[in-house]
């Protein structure tokens, strides 16, 4: 099986409980993408026409009787389905990705990864399909705004470049940093396990990780991962792949340029993010797709490090984002490292970096909402970003 080409049939995902969408019952909306709505499940009644096996009936019960469970403060589960105002060519690659989606969850297990817990008794490939998964509170994207929000309200007062902050809480800006060093370490995790499986995710960024009720990092939107096969293999261990695939600000620039590629595309995303989890700052702000096309892809241009962090860190992301595919260190050695760093932080409390990544974390202006760096390419008719005509929008 190959990601691809999603299941067949529904029955090669028979280890999982099959519901009637008509059995559930919908609650609020909250979540939108490009394709996709994701709704609280409320309720769970179930109609024994469709408990097609014993071995169905069983898992469908227990399901439900979970869901159903009022202990519960919030919904468990959220079932994510295809848009009904989706354009015919928008709502085929969306039947695509679902069904795509559908087939990796199905398969992986990992702590950093989300879980599907059901899906449709529909066919994969058909635009009723959909697919029911453990409830995300919040995702990396709005755990940013917290972290600012800490950080301002600890950073004390600022004396100038000569002496920095004054009258710091130290103690809980070293939290703040240890909170976001497992964070990295975590995210590292779920793509070291993906890589063990021959797997490359191409979506990497804070809008793609979330976090659970017991504050758990979860990887999630698998509609653009792809099992690597050796059927697109090049004779120097890259891959044929599609180019121009993510979201163009933490995008490799051989993806971004349509090159042939491998799995330390990924890396090359997580350099980007790592920088971002640390300055609290989206990376390459303001730059328009010309901008970024020009000076991140063909000139090489990358976020500065600040002068206060670790240089294990510096040089992490430093190798993370080089334009040379080789030099880019496999996840195994980035979480190992972070694991180190983890560690060390927790043992010896390390020195808070006070200076300028703090001041733009409390510094930082609003994000603009209309930011092109950040659309997904699978929506976007824009021309490939090494084309001559740009959209010039200062973003």
């Amino acid at each position: 099986m190959t990601s691809s080409t999603a299941p067949k049939t529904i029955q090669e995902l028979d280890h999982l409980p099959k519901l009637a969408y008509r059995e559930i019952t919908v609650g609020r909306i909250i979540g939108q993408g490009g394709f996709s709505l994701v709704n609280e499940i409320s309720h769970i009644d179930l109609d024994e026409v469709n408990d097609t096996t014993e071995d169905q009936a069983r898992l469908r019960r227990f399901f439900a009787s979970s869901n159903n469970d009022r202990s519960h403060q919030r919904p468990l589960f959220v079932l994510k389905k295809l848009r009904n105002d989706l354009p015919e060519e928008e709502q085929a690659k969306g039947v695509v990705d679902l069904a795509i989606e559908a087939e990796f969850l199905a398969v992986l297990s990992h702590p950093g990864i989300i879980s599907m817990r059901a899906m449709a008794n529909s066919d994969p490939h058909s635009t009723s399909f959909f697919v029911v998964l453990d409830r995300l509170v919040t995702t990396l994207d709005r755990r940013f705004n917290f972290w600012r929000k800490e950080v301002g309200e600890n950073v004390g007062m600022w004396w100038g470049c000569c002496i920095g902050y004054c009258c710091a809480k130290k103690h809980a800006l070293n939290q703040l940093w240890l909170q976001r060093l497992a964070v990295a370490r975590d995210i590292a995790k779920a793509i070291e396990y993906l890589h063990g499986k021959k797997v490359i995710y191409r979506d990497l960024k804070p809008d793609n990780l979330g976090f659970n009720a017991a504050n758990e990092l979860k990887l999630f939107d698998f509609g653009l991962a792809k099992r690597l096969s050796p059927s697109i293999q090049t004779d120097n261990d890259l891959y044929l792949l599609t180019g121009n695939t993510g979201s163009l600000r933490y995008m490799a620039p051989e993806v971004a340029i349509g090159l042939p590629y491998n799995q330390k595309a990924d890396c090359y995303s997580f350099g980007i993010l790592f920088w971002q989890i640390c300055t609290l700052t989206t990376p390459y702000s303001g730059f328009s797709t010309k901008m970024h096309a020009e000076k991140v892809v063909k000139q090489g241009y990358r976020p500065k490090p600040d002068a206060s962090w670790p240089s294990t860190w510096v040089d992490l992301m430093k190798e993370c984002w080089t334009r040379e595919l080789k030099a880019r260190p496999e996840f195994t050695k980035i979480r190992s490292l972070l694991e180190e760093q983890v560690y060390l932080w927790q043992e010896e409390e390390g020195v808070v970096p006070t200076r300028g990544s703090e001041i733009r974390a409390k510094k930082r202006k609003k994000k603009v909402k209309t930011d092109r760096l950040d659309v997904d390419t699978r929506l976007s008719t824009e021309e490939d970003v090494t084309a001559k005509r740009f959209d010039g929008n200062v973003v």
